[in-house]
């Protein structure tokens, strides 16, 4: 996992952690209050539900939200993904046929912070499709794009640029129900934008909600702390003055705005109130880059990305200030001028009275940052009925993201993994079917670069017939010092007579072959099945997919069959192993399981 690692100290350096990209204010008083070094104690642990990930599709850069096509009958099985770099995918979830539903990237800035395959957080952040999308065909992206006109909303001082624009467009299918139907870019209407201050924090989530309003989420303008050009005194998550640090509420469909693009609903909780934006529906958030409404009960739950110590799920309400950034969590928060901030226990009077704590919170032992998902209302996963399922970018300790969801107490437990010990990817988002069954969104690099993207679905651990292994020079016998890394995936038909198998590679050079060996864990065995030769080659994603439906002719395992395969891999007998010229005896590997 070193490349992640590689992403992970990259995205701290970016979030200003450690001082790293922070440029402060103010100078720290003399009665600075107590810095928690462990804010809260509690570990996430395992809790009682186990579940596995089927691949749906891969090939993807840096998928981040999915959603269901609404009112199409014959579209139930199609889920509609961002991809980071500006593709909308329409994925086919029972056979995993992908096509590009629109292209936005000649919209978007350029990514990577640091130049090409390097961190960011803009791009293709969101899309909503409208509730009556079957017949009038519309639908609503989020995009991060460079300066092209005037802001509707703006906090930059005068003769200071932004870095980019958040821009919300309306976009228009024709025929939308049409199962080849894509998006007709000539039908283009901006609805509004706004100056971010930093590359950031830019939130980017759409939905509607239950009552057929667009919901828009915007974080605090970037840098750290929420201090710096482009942020007010005090911290723009604290000022409803201004829609950044916010979740709005609009109607995409009316004209009383002040840019006549949109319309502002009369219920808003803050109408007509002095010192108040109009479209805001709640505000104190810092980067409430995921949240979604529960399909039963309308709850609005949002997750909003920490500083340097704590994440938070909120349940959301109009007219809310969740403390951003006179809070962090439920602790109270001190911006500590040019050094980094730091959480404390809040007494009497540090915070505003009317902030609403997060329902569930978890400090960075856990994880770095929180990615929101769904509330489970499908049929695969029937004990997490009416749970929410959410996850973490990246937990240093495991190497990858983790998969977590909210019991009944709203304790937060993380799931087990059949087969697996650790994810072994970064999660990137979720996405929710019609059938409000649940899918993770992730790569092997966490950047918007390379097609080591993917989707897979989660599901029961009943019943297995998709196996996975994570490939890393770790696991090789003996082990080796390599920046590679990939995933495996090897999914059998009922009648365990052929397998369908997706290999993906990361940051490898010069592979010659890859294999099904057979041998258990920690020891060396002979090729079983052939999943590629040839090359060399080093690709940045798809190394080979394919059907096969025998093992290698007089094959050194003895195996006659799929069935036989299938056995060995279900007995924890088989893995795979992915040799390049530089370590012909194998350079990355990962057992079946």
């Amino acid at each position: 996992m070193k490349s992640l690692d590689v992403a992970r100290r990259r995205f701290l350096a970016l979030l200003g952690v450690g001082g790293a990209l922070v440029t402060g204010v103010g100078t720290v008083g003399a009665t600075q209050p107590t810095r928690l070094e462990d804010p809260i104690p509690e570990p996430i642990e395992a809790g009682p539900q186990t579940v596995r990930l089927e691949m749906v599709a891969s090939g993807l850069t840096a998928p981040n939200w999915g959603t269901a096509v609404p009112g199409c009958d014959g579209l139930a099985n199609r889920l509609v993904l961002t991809d980071q770099t500006g593709i909308l995918w329409s994925v086919d979830t029972e056979t995993g046929e992908k096509s590009v539903f629109a292209d936005l990237s000649e919209l978007l800035v350029s990514l990577g912070v640091g130049g090409p395959g390097t961190f960011d957080e803009r791009g293709l952040l969101g899309v909503a499709f409208h509730p009556e999308y079957a017949t009038n065909g519309f639908l609503y992206t989020y995009t991060s794009e460079p300066v092209g006109g005037s802001a509707d909303f703006s906090t930059m001082p005068a003769g200071e640029s932004p870095n980019h624009q958040s821009v919300v467009r309306e976009w228009q299918v024709p025929e939308p129900c049409n199962p080849d139907a894509v998006v007709d870019p000539t039908t283009a209407r901006e609805v509004l934008r706004v100056d971010e201050p930093q590359f950031n924090h830019n939130a980017g989530c759409l939905n509607f909600g239950p009552d057929e309003k667009l919901y828009i989420s915007l974080g605090d303008g970037g840098a750290a702390d929420d201090q710096g050009v482009g942020h007010v005194p005090g911290g723009n998550g604290q000022d409803p003055g201004n829609v950044l640090g916010t979740i709005l509420r609009i109607d995409p469909r009316g004209t009383d705005a002040a840019n006549g693009e949109y319309g502002v609903p009369a219920d808003n909780p803050f109408v007509d109130r002095d010192g108040f934006v109009d479209e805001i529906y709640a505000y104190g958030f810092r980067n409430p880059f995921r949240f979604s409404f529960d399909a039963r009960t309308g709850e609005l739950y949002a997750a909003d990305v920490g500083q340097n110590d704590v994440e938070e799920v909120d349940i959301v309400v109009a007219g809310g200030n969740y403390g951003w950034r006179e809070k962090e969590g439920p602790l109270c928060f001190d911006p500590n001028g040019a050094e980094p901030g730091f959480v404390f226990e809040c007494e009497s009077g540090d915070a505003p009275a009317d902030v609403i704590d997060p329902v569930a919170a978890y400090d960075h032992d856990e994880g770095i940052a929180v990615v929101g998902g769904f509330v489970s209302r499908g049929d695969e996963l029937p004990a997490l009925r009416g749970r929410y399922i959410f996850g973490d970018y990246f937990h240093p300790a495991s190497g990858g993201g983790r998969l977590f969801y909210l019991e009944r107490n709203d304790r937060i437990r993380e799931f087990r993994l059949a087969g697996l010990d650790a994810l072994g990817f970064a999660v990137l988002g979720f996405g929710q079917d019609a059938g409000g069954d649940l899918y993770v969104l992730g790569n092997q690099t966490g950047v918007p670069f390379g097609d080591t993207g993917f989707v897979m679905r989660i599901a029961s651990a009943t019943g297995a017939r998709q196996f996975r292994a994570h490939l890393s020079g770790d696991e090789e016998v003996p082990p080796v010092e390599t920046n590679a890394q990939g995933q495996a995936t090897v999914a059998f038909d009922d009648d365990r007579t052929e397998f369908d198998y997706t290999l993906l590679v990361a940051n490898v050079d010069d592979v010659v072959a890859a294999h099904i060996h057979c041998a258990p864990d920690g020891v060396n065995g002979p090729v079983g099945v052939t999943l590629f030769e040839g090359g060399p080659v080093s690709p940045d994603g798809v190394l080979a997919e394919a059907t096969v439906t025998e093992p290698d002719a007089d094959n050194g395992c003895g195996w006659e069959s799929i069935a036989d395969v299938y056995d060995a891999v279900q007995r924890g007998e088989a893995y795979v192993n992915v040799h390049t010229l530089g370590t012909p005896s194998g350079e990355i590997r990962g057992q079946l399981r």
